[in-house]
């Protein structure tokens, strides 16, 4: 059962959902409370084009398993067109099976083709798995916004991690 990365299509949107919602309900790992339906994320799988802003997703036997996106960065400044945002999720069954680093890998070798020369990656500091990942990568903090979070009465930081593409 080996694990394969290919472009996001809209049959995938179900599952990307599946997912996020995922970690939704965990809190703590994304800044969105309430979880989502597939017509929520719609407008967003529609912005992203394998062409400038790809999405993958990770699958085994044809399930999807994970996903990752490549993100516009403060979207319309023409300043920022070569850095990007990568978001990463992975199914609960399958974290710690190393599904998430092929994931930034893939992320990353695009990126390079895509021709950005910053990825950066917004995870909430209560994230170590995330956070673990991303340095494994080479990202390192870039930037802090304290207590910025709300997750019920927790005030939790908004890190930002970055990496520069080679």
């Amino acid at each position: 059962m080996s694990i394969s990365i290919r472009a996001a299509t809209s049959t995938d949107l179900p599952s990307i959902v599946a997912i996020y919602n995922q970690a939704i309900l965990k809190k703590g790992q994304t800044a969105d409370l309430d979880v989502q339906q597939v017509e929520d994320k719609m407008a967003w799988f529609e912005s992203h084009s394998p062409e400038r802003y790809p999405i993958f997703v990770a699958t085994q036997d044809d399930c999807v398993v994970g996903w990752a996106s490549l993100s516009p960065y403060r979207e319309g400044r023409k300043a920022l067109m070569r850095t990007a945002e990568l978001s990463l999720y992975l199914d609960d069954k399958f974290i710690g099976r190393g599904i998430g680093s092929t994931l930034i890998q893939q992320a990353l070798a695009d990126a390079k083709q895509l021709n950005y020369t910053n990825i950066i990656a917004v995870i909430i500091a209560s994230n170590e798995k995330s956070i673990g990942l991303f340095t494994k990568f080479n990202f390192t903090l870039w930037g802090l916004l304290p207590g910025i979070v709300e997750i019920g009465d927790q005030r939790l930081n908004h890190c930002i991690y970055g990496r520069k593409i080679d």
